[in-house]
């Protein structure tokens, strides 16, 4: 396991001791663990995937549209050719986990056909409206419950889509290693 790989892991393991220590906690200080666990569970996610996209820019022959994507660089054009600019360029966190299920799977997500996708694509308005708040934004036990097992859901499908393999951790689903 890379360092990178570690760190994935390390935030995958707080957001689900975050929200054990929600179940146990009450009013403001259970909102406060709400929200980490939320926060950063999507911060694990969105590393996780990070570290498939830079492992599969490894690989020869990769497009440079696709690399793009994955690298989250512009493509620029100097002196005649096409490259791969240092300018970043924003891909949506779900564009890049359709563009790996249908890359290596040629699978079409979408949230009614594949339930744990439109979990996952739910719990990331939820993050967004705790990161982008435009009102008081209220967070439940349940929803965060949901979120967690819906990045549960997608760390394992991504891994057995891209990999052929389940995601190491699928068997502890929400229960963490951490006794924080």
């Amino acid at each position: 396991m890379t360092g990178f790989d570690n760190f994935s892991s390390q935030l995958w393991e707080e957001a689900k001791r975050f929200y054990e220590k929600a179940l146990l906690a009450k009013d403001a200080e259970q909102a406060a663990y709400l929200h980490s666990a939320v926060l950063i569970g999507m911060s694990a996610l969105e590393a996780y995937i990070n570290g498939i996209c830079e492992e599969l820019l490894l690989s020869r022959g990769i497009p440079l549209q696709e690399q793009s994507l994955l690298k989250e660089r512009e493509i620029a054009f100097d002196s005649g050719e096409f490259f791969l600019s240092d300018k970043l360029k924003i891909y949506r966190l779900t564009d890049r986990i359709e563009f790996l299920f249908f890359k290596f799977g040629g699978i079409k997500l979408n949230g009614r056909t594949h339930s744990w996708y439109g979990d996952l694509q739910l719990s990331i308005k939820l993050r967004n409206s705790l990161v982008h708040p435009k009102e008081e934004v209220r967070i439940s036990e349940s929803n965060t419950k949901l979120l967690l097992l819906s990045i549960n859901s997608c760390l394992e499908h991504v891994s057995k889509c891209v990999y052929n393999k389940p995601f190491p951790f699928i068997a502890l689903e929400l229960q963490s290693k951490l006794t924080f």
